[in-house]
This record gives structure tokens, sequence and C-alpha cells, in this order.
């Protein structure tokens, strides 16, 4: 999803991934492509979710960031699917208005 604007759900989603095997708020703030005034911002989101906690030098998932990623990842590639098979009828759709057409296109060159 690099490239478009991101949702609130996908940069929590960004960071939880990012902090998958424990990571710095540098680490996440590359991981998750975000800037730094963002990652403050989605850090404490995070954090008052218990999703993410302060451990060490690190910060970490929790058990309920991990399943919120989990459901967030199974969401997104069922997401994916929908959004590849929704390209594929309208392009079927467009076809179609071809083919309907058609006859019309022919008899004006004769």
């Amino acid at each position: 999803m690099l490239g478009k604007n991101r949702d609130r759900v996908s940069i929590v989603a960004a960071i939880l991934q990012a902090s998958r095997r424990g990571s710095t708020k540098t680490g996440i703030m590359f991981g998750a492509n975000l800037s730094f005034s963002l990652l403050e911002k989605y850090l404490d989101i995070v954090m008052d979710a218990d999703f993410v906690q302060f451990e060490g030098s690190k910060y970490r998932l929790t058990k309920r960031g991990c399943e919120f990623l989990r459901q967030y990842e199974n969401f997104e590639e069922r997401y994916l699917r929908a959004e590849k098979l929704f390209e594929a009828l309208v392009c079927e759709r467009e076809q179609l208005t071809r083919f309907c057409e058609e006859p019309k296109l022919l008899q004006s060159v004769r």
C-alpha cells in the first residue's frame, strides 16, 4: 500500500509489523515508512490500545497486538483479492459494452 494515503488502521498495522520482533523507534519509523512526528502520534495510540509495550530499549508486540495484526493481515489478504476481482469485473463490463457497440461500428463502415 505504499504510495497511497494510508488510513489509521493501516498505519497501526505497519507499526505493529515493524515491532513484531522488537524494534527501536528509528527501526519502526523506517519499517513503517513514517515521519518522526507521525511515529510519535501513532506510538501513543498503539501503546494506549495495549498493542505494543516498551521493554528495555525496544518496542514489542503484546498478545493483543499480535491478535490485531493477525486479524488485519487476514482482512488485507481478503481485501486485495476482492479488489482484484472488482478490477476484473470492471474490465469484463467494458468488454461487454464494446461488444454491444460492435454492430453499430460495422454498419457505419458499410
